[in-house]
């Protein structure tokens, strides 16, 4: 693994005007719309009356093992990606900012992917867009991970109602945009690397640095990307299975292969807060068929607030190691 696009000085952070208040309070706002939406329609107090049946101690029993196996996954994926085309960093210098930035991304993604490439453009002196071009290139495939379980189970998932039949149509459609998308992407990129003349219009355009890592990438990197992310989601299915067994709640597996790459891509939408609402609507939308709407809604808060407080204690765990070495890297500069 060569270490490709690294520069010899770290470039400056570029300064970024403040987002307008209110545009800041849209995710508050679309939060708060969709709850008020969905308890609409369901009592609060039945979603009370689930949520005390919930066995968190062995919700806990089965997430946080889940949650160890997503770091390691994740933490090594961004430690290849990171050696393949920005430095040499280890895995280990990679584990601590990693895990740390999960406290950050509870409350907004892009602020933990915003601090882990700020921690690299101090760590390994690379410019701050570059390494944040090697961020999107991860956060991109992180979403056709998604799409590629999901289209599996589009193509041989029997639908079992109208409605059903109907989502599965248009998913059909979307998808094939979608993978015809990406290999536009693919193949655009690799006619820049061939071509003098459209290389040079990338690399001097106003996004050329934050492009630089899909510039560089092959489509042999694409793949290995996703195969090293794939088992994270296998892992989440299984988890959400047993989980959603032990509330009571029976789901065939394939179906959860099928929808829970939807519930996690309502959850990135950038319209709400720590992924909150979205996923709820999902899972009320796709699953509400195999339990009351109290329950599924219940379960999908507990679930959720399980893996994120999972989370929150690997990068607990983790802050001090992170804290240290980012003074250290601060102190000398």
């Amino acid at each position: 693994m060569s270490a490709a696009g690294a520069s010899p000085q770290a470039g400056p952070v570029p300064a970024k005007a403040p987002a307008p208040w209110w545009r800041r309070l849209i995710p508050y706002a679309g939060t708060l719309a969709i709850f008020a939406l969905i308890f609409w329609r369901i009592p609060l107090a039945k979603v009370g009356d689930a949520l005390r049946d919930v066995p968190i101690t062995r919700f806990l029993a089965i997430f946080l093992p889940y949650s160890l196996f997503f770091f390691v996954i994740d933490s090594f994926c961004l430690t290849w990606v990171v050696r393949r085309f920005n430095a040499p960093l280890s895995w280990g210098e990679i584990l601590p900012i990693r895990a740390s930035m999960y406290l950050l991304a509870m409350i907004n993604t892009n602020l933990g992917q915003g601090g882990v490439a700020y921690y690299l453009h101090r760590k390994a002196r690379i410019g701050f867009l570059g390494a944040l071009s090697s961020i999107l290139f991860i956060a991109l495939l992180e979403v056709y991970q998604l799409f590629l379980f999901s289209t599996v189970g589009v193509l041989f998932y029997a639908p079992t109602d109208p409605t059903q039949a109907r989502i599965i149509g248009v998913l059909r459609i979307v998808y094939m945009g979608a993978w015809l998308l990406l290999i536009g992407v693919i193949a655009f990129f690799a006619v820049a690397r061939r071509s003098d003349r459209i290389r040079n219009w990338v690399e001097t355009g106003k996004a050329g640095p934050v492009l630089a890592t899909f510039l560089a990438a092959k489509p042999l990197d694409y793949l290995i990307v996703l195969a090293i992310k794939a088992p994270s989601f296998l892992g989440s299915v299984v988890a959400q299975f047993f989980a959603l067994a032990l509330y009571g709640i029976a789901i065939p597996f394939f179906k959860l292969v099928l929808f829970l790459p939807l519930v996690f891509l309502a959850a990135a939408l950038p319209i709400a807060v720590a992924h909150l609402g979205t996923s709820q609507a999902a899972w009320l939308l796709f699953f509400s068929g195999n339990a009351t709407p109290a329950r599924i809604l219940a379960y999908s808060l507990a679930a959720h607030f399980t893996f994120m407080f999972c989370n929150g204690l690997i990068g607990l765990c983790f802050l001090p190691r992170a804290t240290r070495e980012l003074t250290a890297i601060e102190e000398p500069a």
